[in-house]
Formats: structure tokens, C-alpha cells, sequence
């Protein structure tokens, strides 16, 4: 006898109730996916019907990175990007030792001449993400500076670098989508550093990057080097040609990657200035302590009494 497949809406449902309870039990609340389908409505009951399965298969495919999962990027970012390297160049310094009285007193050389500091102000995520690094990094807190720090004024105005004995500043990010915040900030405070001394190395580590936003960074900036523990090519834009999340659920015809896209632009419109996230990202990505506008606004705009099911705190 055959056996009957469940309806694709109560597997992708019970899907995301799992989800849920566990990998977003930190940012989802009890009924909240029942409030966001109620978003979607069309005065066609059968249309209305296939935008809620599509938005409930977009949210199926999201990727979330809670405190625990952001903790080890953290992790990623200070061994992989920075001591590794700095070791490396130590060995290489020394006839490729092993010897770590050697190795040892160097980096911590290295390290007390460097300098973490966030992207942005001190409210905004890049800095949030500092107090986890200095946790999960055991490090000191005096390794840790605003970028106002970086520079001192004396009385006629001359600029010049506060603390000339740092050779390192290492800028961390959550997320770096079009890369224009990075590009920004190079010019405001990267170029000066180099302006004041050319052999001063600063870097730029988000957790995440899309490969257009980090490639503008490496290109349009002066950092010394520029790399992201996770990059998105474009199969992480959800409606493109190679788009990684329409290859299931073929034999459904009610799952489609055009009529998905219409309905995430027609709700988008009336959300944000980019209907599919901004700068066309189209991803589908939230973080525990925030949602990034490059993601579809269908989850995270609370516009016009819009219920988000990834809620994103604005910048004011």
C-alpha cells in the first residue's frame, strides 16, 4: 500500500517549529510564525495560500547565528586571522623554529602592539561583538580601544597618532554586505593612520561577507588585509540563476523561485527602499543580536504594523 507524503506546508512548518526550540530558541517567541504567515494577504485565496508556502519555505532555508555559533567566529577571527599568521611570521623570522621560547615572548610582543576596535560607534554591532572577543580570546582589556583613540590634537591643531608603539589595528565587523561602511571608515580613519605612518598595519575581519561587498573593501581601501570567516557568493542571493535555495521541492509546483521573488517584491515594496534587502543582497541571514538590512525586509520591517519574524534594530 502506498504511503501518503504529509502536505510540503505541515513538513516545512514542523520544520521550523524545531528551529524554534532550538537552533533559534533565543530570538523566536511562542506563536510568532503564525503572526508573521498573517503578514501575507491576497484577495485570492488561493494565491494568498501560495505566497504563505513560499515565505514559509524562505524561512525554512534561513541561516541564523546565535550567541554560541557568533562566539566561535570570534574565535575564528583571532586564531585564524591574527595569531596563526603572526606565528607564522615569527617561525619564518627565526629559521622556521619550533622552539617556543622563542615563538612565545615574540608574539606577545606583537600582541601588546596591537589594537582591537569595532566598526562604528560605540553602540553599534562592530563594538557589541568586542566584548565576546575579549571573552572568548582571554585577552586584556587594555588591547581594546574606540577610534577616537587612535589619534591626539595638540593646541594648533596638528594630527598625529596617540600611541606611536602600536604597530597593528585590527577593525571587526559583523557583516559586510556592499562594503561601503568599511570603504568609509577607511577613508576617515584608515587613510590618516597610513597618512602618519605608512608601516602601520590595519585589517579588516568581518564574521561574514558577501564575495561583491569584500572584493569593493580590498580594492576601494587601504587596509593591509581584508578577509571574512564566512564569505556568501551569489548562490546565498535567493532569486539569482544558481540560487542554492530552489533546488528541492521540484515536484512541487506550488514552490517556485519566480513567484517567491514577485511576492517577497511585492511586500518588500511597501517596506524598505530595497525590496529584496539592501543593495538587491536578497539574502536570508539573522544574527542573535541582529538582522542586517541586506536581508529580505519580509522578515525583519516592522513597517506599517508589519510583524518581523527576524526583528532588526535600526540605526537612528
Amino acid at each position: 500500500m502506498e504511503i501518503l507524503k504529509p502536505p510540503v506546508k505541515d513538513i516545512l512548518e514542523k520544520k521550523i517549529r524545531i528551529y524554534s526550540e532550538t537552533i533559534w530558541k533565543d530570538k523566536v517567541e511562542d506563536g510568532l510564525l503564525k503572526q508573521w504567515v498573517e503578514n501575507f494577504t491576497n484577495s485570492d485565496p488561493a494565491t494568498q495560500n501560495q505566497e504563505r508556502l513560499n515565505a514559509i519555505y524562505l524561512l525554512s532555508k534561513f541561516l541564523y547565528y546565535g550567541n554560541k555559533e557568533t562566539r566561535e567566529m570570534l574565535k575564528c577571527i583571532y586564531r585564524d586571522k591574527f595569531q596563526y599568521n603572526v606565528i607564522q611570521q615569527i617561525r619564518k623570522d627565526n629559521g622556521m623554529t619550533s622552539d617556543l621560547s622563542i615563538i612565545k615572548p615574540s608574539f606577545n610582543d606583537v600582541l601588546s602592539k596591537t589594537r582591537f576596535l569595532g566598526v562604528g560607534n560605540p553602540s553599534e554591532s562592530g563594538m557589541h561583538l568586542l566584548y565576546y572577543f575579549r571573552q572568548e580570546n582571554e585577552l586584556t582589556k587594555d588591547l581594546f580601544i574606540h577610534s577616537h583613540e587612535i589619534f591626539k590634537i595638540d593646541s594648533s591643531r596638528s594630527i598625529s597618532l596617540a600611541d606611536k608603539s602600536i604597530k597593528r589595528y585590527i577593525f571587526i565587523d559583523d557583516f559586510c554586505g556592499s562594503g561601503q561602511q568599511a570603504i568609509s571608515y577607511s577613508q576617515n580613519i584608515v587613510d590618516n593612520i597610513k597618512s602618519l605612518d605608512s608601516s602601520t598595519q590595519v585589517d579588516y575581519y568581518p564574521l561574514f561577507a558577501t564575495d561583491e561587498g569584500i572584493l569593493k573593501v580590498k580594492k576601494g581601501t587601504s587596509f593591509d588585509n581584508v578577509d571574512a570567516v564566512f564569505t556568501l557568493d551569489s548562490s546565498y542571493k535567493c532569486f539569482e540563476i544558481n540560487s542554492r535555495y530552489f533546488a528541492e521541492h521540484k515536484d512541487e509546483p506550488l514552490i517556485d523561485k519566480m513567484f517567491a521573488r514577485s511576492t517577497c517584491e511585492k511586500y518588500g515594496k511597501k517596506l524598505f527602499y530595497h525590496p529584496l534587502g539592501y543593495n538587491d543582497c536578497q539574502l536570508l541571514l539573522a544574527f542573535f543580536h541582529n538582522t542586517p538590512d541586506n536581508t529580505l525586509p519580509i522578515f525583519w520591517s516592522e513597517k506599517d504594523s508589519w510583524r518581523p519574524f527576524f526583528k532588526r534594530y535600526h540605526k537612528k
